[in-house]
């Protein structure tokens, strides 16, 4: 369907739109070519968007999955030494052994206390409660 608008063009473009056999075609083909560039930027600009978004939901989920494993690991020691009532000593063993088991051939925790340093921070703090 078309309409007819009244639109202010340039007379040197109306002279050379009246040497045309069709200047309304002419008219209609630049149009929709104008229009069409414009909607191209914008999928190159929901793609750059998407890109965006895609990177940020990856960081967070690695965020969450570090978060969830700090807590996970809180959560052993606390089960670990609640559940049992253990001395000095039997808790020294036993942080040694969870250490112990945390090392794997691709991933090296490096610890700054020693595990007769952690038993007795643990017990100041009350987990043996």
């Amino acid at each position: 369907m078309k309409n007819n608008i009244t639109i202010s063009i340039d007379s040197e473009i109306v002279r050379k739109l009246k040497e045309e056999s069709n200047y309304s075609d002419v008219i209609n083909e630049q149009m929709k070519g104008y229009y069409a560039v414009k909607t191209c930027e914008n999928v190159k600009l929901l793609k750059i968007n998407l890109a965006k978004t895609k990177q940020i939901l990856k960081e967070n989920r690695k965020k969450r999955r570090e978060i969830e494993a700090v807590l996970l690991k809180i959560d052993k020691k606390r089960k670990l030494f609640n559940k049992k009532l253990l001395s000095r000593g039997k808790m020294i063993k036993e942080i040694e052994r969870r250490r112990a088991e945390e090392q794997s051939e691709h991933r090296r925790t490096t610890y700054y206390e020693t595990p007769e340093h952690e038993a007795n921070r643990m017990i100041e703090r009350g987990w043996r409660k």
